[in-house]
């Protein structure tokens, strides 16, 4: 929620129209957090509340969307476990359900990635492409003493391009994602010649 929140940030800084879809109906205050990120940013957050069907959700965000010729749409989830069925089972009627107004909704899939997690994160992004073909990655939390080397595993056994790198808690620094700069940041000079 808090990535979607400086996303919003970032695109409305640019200029694009956006709208976010408050889809994380599990969580308590999900959608009251999103709503905060949605007026400090002048950025319009379709939800329905706790406990609703976050598809239903992302439907209505998606004709409001196309209704207000809205340019980015962005739909918040529940974090959850790839093994939680029943939520990874929730990614995918959300990708059927946007599919009956845009065939091709979803036209991005980021997965938001804790740079501290480790190896878990390969079996966790192995389930979740596997449920709705994730196409970006945001690698969070990339500023503390886990550098967020896994990167690298997940780059050579899935090669999904990594969108964002966040750096820390303000908004500006959740940055598009620099190759060079993360390789120069973790190895150190001495293994540069």
């Amino acid at each position: 929620t808090t990535t979607i929140g400086k996303l919003a940030k970032r695109f409305k800084d640019d200029g694009h129209s956006l709208m976010l879809a408050a889809g994380d109906t599990f969580r308590a205050a999900a959608v009251a957090q999103l709503q905060a990120w949605g007026e400090r940013n002048g950025v319009a957050v379709v939800a329905q509340g706790q406990n609703a069907d976050a598809a239903s959700v992302a439907f209505d965000a998606l004709q409001a969307g196309k209704a207000r010729g809205t340019e980015v749409l962005i739909a918040d989830t529940a974090g959850r476990l790839h093994t939680q069925g029943g939520l990874m089972n929730e990614l995918g009627k959300i990708r059927r359900v946007l599919g009956k107004i845009d065939p091709a909704a979803p036209h991005e899939v980021l997965m938001v990635i804790d740079g501290t997690t480790g190896q878990n994160a390969l079996s966790q992004l192995r389930q979740f492409h596997a449920a709705v073909n994730v196409t970006g990655l945001v690698v969070t939390k990339l500023d503390g003493t886990a550098k967020g080397g896994v990167v690298f595993a997940l780059a050579r056994e899935f090669g999904i391009p990594i969108r964002f790198a966040g750096i820390g808690e303000r908004p500006e620094d959740l940055r598009v994602f620099d190759p060079e700069a993360f390789v120069d940041a973790l190895l150190p000079d001495a293994l540069g010649g």
